[in-house]
């Protein structure tokens, strides 16, 4: 990764980013898919069960219907009050009645009541006669039990196999079984009603009501005992009581149980007026399985989404990259003649300005590269004139040592040691491979120079040094202090003038410089003439001192170099400020 191109780094980078978002979108938007469908798939087993309890309540409430029309019926009493009160019965009469209320039993069976039956006393004729009049012998014993100190209440049976009178037919029901006392004797039994409705018919219901795979719903007593379901098998496997006492108190809505290692999702309603109870148990997994299928077709849908991002991230990265590659090949093939594509600058973003930063800098380059060029010309002319310039030295050497020697033949002994301090002078200037010499050589130069200049002003020129010996090693550049000389004797004095000149000259150290003061009592200078004076123009006859002025900022900065104070009749004071050079 480090040795990728810029393109491969680009792509990589974004995609990264725009994959972390993705995930992080996906990661969200899946979460609150599978928590909404959770609670839509939640929504829809409730409605069913609604619809359901709703559809078996009115089954329930046909056979209660059924049950209330034949107890409050006064023929079934005047069928078997006969055979109760053991008083005379008229055989016609007898048959009768019973025809009558057979025919009015048989009108309540509609809808999914299968029977309608009177279990009359044994004396009774017509018993066992018809499907709608049994014994009571035939009665399970364990109705009969529960019925026990509920009066004339209606019971509701758990679901039993009940054998059709005539026809033998065997079926699955449930009952709501009632027990008719004697108006006389509630203690006694006068009969006992009952109102059968098939369990296939609950089931048929519930089926309609579940929509899992192997999830459940189904319906139980209060003793939990099944009543219906919608897959029986599974019901049983489930345990519904285990369900049905661990929801508690039977409060609706949804909640986890789990049980043997599993989490199932469970919902719980009450059916009015039978004591029963509907549950829905699912399996978790199952929900989140219905749930996961909806998010991972959004996922999937997402995918063309991602690609389409990615081939735009793709041709973005190329072309921020391009620029950039062809900005890096015109830098590194500037020089190349076949180069002539120029970046475009046009952009206003980072590219575009680097474009144009570039270009500003190559214009500079090429100017410093023509400026080097000349100065390399330059620098070699002041060689070639420097190697003619060594001839000169010379020769003035010799020569000045052949006049020196002419004025000893000649007896003028003045001439020869002019002669010699002369060659000691230019000895000093020319001197050869230094820039910087010590403050004593400084002085000494100086010094010969104000004993040349004595020869022409008959020893009016007082030269003083007041330097202490500590300061003279330390270090300055060449020919510093003899022009500032040279301009104290050629302002301060004339060869027409009888007057002497002093000039004083002192050093001093202040924070880490080395100030030096000359000084002179000669006529000094005006303000205009003082303004002018570290100024360098074609008329300045200053140019010497504007030249060490300027050698001296140029050395050791800006706050470096010369400083003059005058005034007309009082003299000059020149100050020079240098680093202090051991």
């Amino acid at each position: 990764m480090k040795n990728a191109s810029l393109k491969t780094k680009y792509v990589v980078v974004f995609l990264g980013a725009a994959m972390v978002s993705y995930a992080l979108i996906f990661f969200f938007i899946y979460a609150r898919t599978m928590r909404y469908e959770m609670s839509n798939l939640q929504h829809f087993l409730d409605n069913s069960m609604e619809q359901a309890k709703t559809f078996v309540e009115s089954e329930t409430k046909m056979v209660t219907y059924a049950s209330d029309t034949l107890y409050y019926n006064r023929d079934v009493y005047l069928v078997l009050d006969g055979c109760v009160n053991e008083t005379d019965r008229d055989p016609g009469q007898e048959y009768r009645y019973w025809s009558d209320i057979s025919k009015f039993m048989q009108s309540l069976e509609t809808g999914n009541i299968c029977n309608v039956c009177i279990y009359a006393p044994d004396n009774y004729t017509y018993k066992d006669t018809s499907r709608n009049f049994s014994s009571l012998d035939r009665l399970d014993p364990e109705l009969m039990e529960q019925m026990e100190g509920k009066g004339e209440r209606a019971v509701w049976s758990a679901p039993y196999d009940f054998i059709m009178p005539l026809t033998g037919e065997t079926k699955r029901v449930i009952s709501l079984t009632r027990r008719v006392v004697q108006q006389d004797d509630y203690s006694k039994t006068f009969c006992v009603e009952q109102v059968s409705l098939p369990v296939d018919s609950v089931s048929e219901i519930l089926e309609k009501a579940d929509s899992t795979e192997r999830g459940c719903v189904y319906i139980a007593n209060q003793d939990h005992e099944l009543i219906g379901s919608s897959k029986e098998a599974m019901a049983e496997s489930m345990e519904p009581d285990f369900f049905l006492l661990e929801n508690g108190d039977g409060a609706n809505g949804w909640r986890e149980v789990k049980k043997d290692k599993e989490i199932y999702m469970m919902n719980q309603m009450e059916l009015e007026n039978t004591g029963w109870s509907m549950a829905a148990v699912v399996p978790l997994k199952e929900l989140r399985a219905k749930s996961r299928r909806v998010c991972d077709g959004m996922i999937w849908g997402l995918l063309p989404i991602m690609g389409v991002a990615t081939s735009i991230i793709y041709f973005f990265a190329g072309s921020f990259s391009d620029r950039i590659k062809r900005l890096s090949y015109q830098m590194s093939h500037w020089r190349d003649q076949d180069v002539v594509q120029e970046v475009s600058t046009d952009p206003a973003d980072e590219v575009g300005r680097l474009g144009r930063e570039y270009k500003e800098m190559r214009r500079e380059i090429d100017e410093l590269m023509q400026q080097k060029y000349e100065s390399g010309i330059a620098i070699k002319d002041a060689e070639l004139k420097a190697l003619q310039a060594q001839i000169n030295p010379h020769f003035l050497y010799n020569t000045l040592d052949l006049i020196n020697w002419e004025a000893m033949e000649r007896d003028a002994p003045e001439i020869g040691e002019l002669v010699q301090m002369l060659a000691r002078y230019y000895k000093s200037v020319l001197r050869k491979g230094f820039d910087t010499v010590s403050l004593h050589h400084e002085i000494e130069h100086i010094v010969t120079y104000v004993k040349i200049q004595n020869f022409r002003f008959d020893g009016r020129i007082h030269l003083k040094v007041e330097i202490p010996e500590e300061l003279m090693s330390k270090k300055m550049l060449k020919l510093t202090l003899q022009p500032i000389i040279e301009n104290s004797v050629s302002h301060g004095i004339s060869a027409e003038d009888e007057g002497e000149e002093t000039i004083t000259v002192r050093a001093r150290e202040e924070g880490g410089d080395l100030i030096i003061e000359v000084q002179d009592d000669g006529k000094g200078m005006t303000k205009e003439q003082l303004e002018t004076i570290l100024k360098v123009d074609e008329n300045n006859s200053h140019y010497a001192v504007f030249n060490i002025h300027d050698r001296i900022r140029l050395k050791y900065g800006e706050g470096y170099g010369l400083r003059y104070e005058s005034a007309v009749g009082q003299g000059t004071m020149v100050t020079i400020r240098i680093k202090t050079q051991p």
